[in-house]
């Protein structure tokens, strides 16, 4: 045992040298320690702690950006303002997002806001993991499942990157073979370069090498890994995920089939209900016995991958822009600083009453989001304001349901293309499936039977929406590839400061702009308009 706990000492100084080294030149090593992993065992430990996302501080970012998210503004309460400003320039959609965050520290910002810097540490991990493998010792199964786990992260961290920081592979007027991607650093040895930019299609290539070669050393090398660490099946929905970005209907449907094919289920929301207090449907307020919402491991059975384990985001960092237990004294008249918008909940099919006894309507606007009536009853009054979403305490990831989402949206892309109506009954199939898992089963649920093409593409693209609130980074990187639409926020911290702030139809901010820091220690890369 005390070996054991040596090894992992000696493994974390010798990570903690290879992220320390990234100071001075943008991902370049200096000399490698003399520490070494010796095991397989030591390249696991080394994976959970360097390679997978725990406590990840992206997605406030993510949902502060996105048309989801509306500020109550003007309610002269210094406390409901200090709240405010820590969400201030993300909301905004300010050039120095994260310069702003990281100077913020008196609004309580906490946590590595640098999103360019966390994703390419987390990837330099998978490397460490990957240029290791074939020098230490261990059972060759588990080093090759290890070794898909690691590539297959690699490449859900180069998706995140180029999504953040290139343009939409599907923007328009825009060749993704020569718009400016990010830098791809692919393995952990000694190097003076300073990384350029790859392309957007060099890095999309990139990822789906990592994922399919991932996938299959997964699948040949079988682990009981559990939901908290990647699966041939996690890797094949992320395959569906980047084919439907870059609109190759047919590849997204043949990764979505697989993912079906074996793990079909989906969670049935009427299994959330008010254990504790008896009766019904409960607001989700956060309680251990529903905070986490559809990653509850007891509850949900279409996890395929999750992280942000139960009990933690509980700390003073930008999660408390959207916890009501950041800020007290919520009343009729004072809201949440931040919560969930009015467009984003009158999408939902909700009954007029709040009585959980009797309601008979879409569970997800129950179960999805935390109700603030939790922390004051007054607040029965306002009409379902909510803080929170469907990543909140429990956990986030990759789920089913995003797979029969992926697959409905190809199929109405090849039926507007073709007029095959079986494209578009698929579609339909597949909406439907999920669907009548969401609604109170009290009441008879109608399916859609939408007949024309566009108007079905609209419907889909709502539940989508209605489907994924705050839940990763979904909702950003949607309105990326919808043609990056105009949007509007308006913010105020005191009555009477009201400002209005807006992106015009595609805005050069949403591709966000890559950090000073970053910049400074890296004159090869080129900052985005």
């Amino acid at each position: 045992m005390k070996k054991t706990k040596y090894y992992i000492y000696l493994i974390t100084i010798f990570v903690l040298l290879i992220s320390i080294t990234g100071c001075k030149k943008f991902l370049s090593e200096q000399s490698q320690s003399e520490l070494r992993p010796a095991s397989v065992e030591d390249l696991t430990a080394i994976m959970a702690g360097d390679g997978y996302p725990y406590n990840n501080t992206m997605l406030p970012v993510l949902n502060l950006l996105t048309d989801d998210v509306q500020c109550n503004v003007g309610q002269n309460q210094t406390n409901f303002q200090a709240v405010a400003i820590k969400g201030r320039s993300a909301f905004t959609w300010q050039k120095t997002i994260f310069e702003d965050m990281l100077l913020s520290t008196g609004a309580g910002i906490s946590g590595n806001t640098n999103v360019w810097q966390t994703l390419y540490k987390k990837i330099s991990g998978c490397n460490t993991v990957l240029d290791y493998l074939s020098r230490v010792s261990g059972i060759e199964t588990t080093k090759n499942h290890l070794k898909g786990e690691a590539l297959a992260m690699r490449a859900y961290y180069y998706f995140m990157l180029v999504n953040f920081f290139g343009k939409p592979y599907n923007a328009e007027g825009a060749d993704p073979e020569t718009s400016p991607g990010v830098p791809l650093k692919l393995t952990m040895s000694v190097t003076d370069s300073l990384f350029h930019r790859n392309s957007v299609a060099a890095v999309y290539r990139q990822i789906e090498a990592d994922l399919k070669e991932g996938a299959a050393l997964m699948a040949a090398n079988g682990q009981a890994s559990g939901v908290y660490k990647f699966s041939q099946w996690a890797a094949y929905a992320m395959l569906s995920r980047v084919y439907l970005y870059q609109e190759k209907w047919d590849d997204a449907i043949t990764y979505a089939d697989k993912v079906i094919a074996a793990r079909p289920g989906l969670t049935n929301l009427n299994n959330y209900k008010a254990r504790p207090t008896g009766g019904y449907y409960l607001y989700n307020n956060g309680t251990a016995d529903n905070a986490n919402r559809i990653y509850d491991l007891s509850l949900s059975k279409e996890i395929l991958w999750m992280y942000r384990p139960n009990g933690t985001g509980t700390g003073t960092g930008l999660d408390e822009v959207f916890k009501a237990t950041v800020v007290p004294g919520y009343s009729a008249t004072l809201n949440p600083p931040y919560a969930a918008s009015d467009a984003l909940l009158n999408l939902y099919d909700r009954a007029p009453t709040k009585d959980t006894a009797i309601y008979l309507g879409d569970l997800r606007s129950r179960v999805y989001l935390i109700s603030s009536a939790y922390y004051n009853a007054a607040l029965l009054a306002i009409d379902f304001k909510f803080t929170g979403g469907s990543d909140g305490v429990g956990g986030a990831g990759i789920r089913t349901a995003e797979v029969y989402l992926n697959r409905a949206e190809a199929n109405i892309q090849k039926f507007l293309a073709t007029g095959n109506a079986s494209f578009r009954q698929a579609a339909l199939n597949d909406i439907n499936t999920l669907r009548v898992n969401r609604y109170d089963s009290r009441k008879i649920y109608q399916p859609i039977a939408i007949a024309d093409g566009n108007e079905l593409l609209i419907f889909y693209k709502n539940e989508r929406r209605r489907e994924f609130p705050f839940d990763s980074e979904h909702r950003w990187f949607d309105l990326r590839r919808y043609g990056m639409p105009a949007l509007t926020h308006t913010y105020a911290e005191t009555p009477g400061s009201i400002q209005t702030f807006t992106l015009a139809v595609g805005d050069n901010r949403y591709t966000l702009p890559i950090p000073k820091a970053t910049l400074d220690r890296n004159g090869n890369l080129i900052q985005n308009p």
